[in-house]
């Protein structure tokens, strides 16, 4: 995957998790990540979070039987 892709995130624009968080979570953990991994991860978990919460808005505006 082109990492140009990750360098873009203005669709997430209230992030609260900053990278040098994630690496020191990360590692607490037993993970071992540099900053651009650790970039990568929170890119992809912004983007599931966006997602489900899209679904979910989208299942609530569903008329229910």
């Amino acid at each position: 995957m082109s990492q140009s892709l990750y360098k873009s995130s203005s669709v997430f624009s209230a992030r609260k998790v900053s990278v040098d968080q994630a690496v020191r979570l990360l590692g607490r953990n037993g993970i071992k990540v540099n900053r651009e991994k650790a970039e990568v991860i929170l890119d992809f978990l912004y983007l599931i979070a966006k997602t489900y919460k899209t679904q979910q808005n989208s299942n609530e505006s569903e008329p229910k039987e």
